[in-house]
């Protein structure tokens, strides 16, 4: 891969993780846990937070089946990770917002992390990390707006997120992990569509994927 092509993800997920309340900033953080509470879900006790989830939800699927209309996708920057390399991609944490005021892990575990299907090698990003832009889009009851944007100096960078895997003893081997999702504009939405964005400004070029959300049942076909 050169210059600003992206490569066709093939990759062997063995591990899923996902990360969270992960701004730098305590004033971004906060404005995050606000965002949270409102919805009923309680704010950490700790910060960052980060768990594992079956290997088998991450997926580059167009389309998530869901059970209630209480859910939401959230934009997050994706490592990909196993002993040669690390790629790094665009994702949305797909979550059932109404569990989530009761576990926040067993939300996650409900729904998929839909990951782009497209990737960059780490190394031609890691000088410049910062500048990278994650946004995204949603459409609610036909209405499509912004509904996140944000450089990626706003949230713990890969570096330190490896670095606290690594001594929390996380493998690496076939590893893909969230990194967590800055706030939203205006507060979170319970969307049909999701469209994902990782801009990198200083290479011209940007990773995407979009995806439709399906609530399932009598109804709702």
């Amino acid at each position: 891969m050169v210059g600003s092509q992206a490569s066709r993800l093939d990759f062997e997920v063995k591990h899923l993780w996902n990360g969270g309340w992960a701004a730098r900033d305590q004033g971004a953080l906060r404005r995050h846990v606000e965002e949270m509470e409102r919805l009923g879900v309680p704010g950490p006790t700790t910060t960052p937070i980060f768990f594992p989830l079956a290997s088998t939800l991450a997926t580059t699927a167009d389309r998530v089946e869901v059970l209630g209309r209480e859910t939401s996708g959230e934009v997050e920057y994706a490592l990909l990770v196993d002993s040669g390399h690390i790629l790094v991609t665009v994702a949305s944490d797909h979550t059932d917002r109404g569990f989530e005021r009761y576990d926040i892990q067993a939300s996650k575990q409900l729904y998929p992390d839909v990951l782009a299907s497209e990737a960059w090698p780490f190394d031609e990003c890691r000088a410049h990390w910062d500048r990278l832009v994650l946004r995204s889009w949603t459409t609610a009851l036909g209405e499509r707006r912004m509904y996140q944007e944000a450089a990626l100096a706003e949230l713990l960078s890969a570096d330190m997120w490896l670095d606290m895997l690594d001594r929390h003893g996380v493998p690496r081997q076939g590893l893909v992990f969230l990194s967590g999702t800055p706030a939203s504009l205006g507060g979170v939405v319970f969307g049909e569509r999701y469209e994902i964005e990782l801009e990198d400004p200083v290479l011209g070029r940007a990773i995407r994927h979009e995806y439709t959300v399906e609530v399932l049942g009598p109804g709702h076909q």
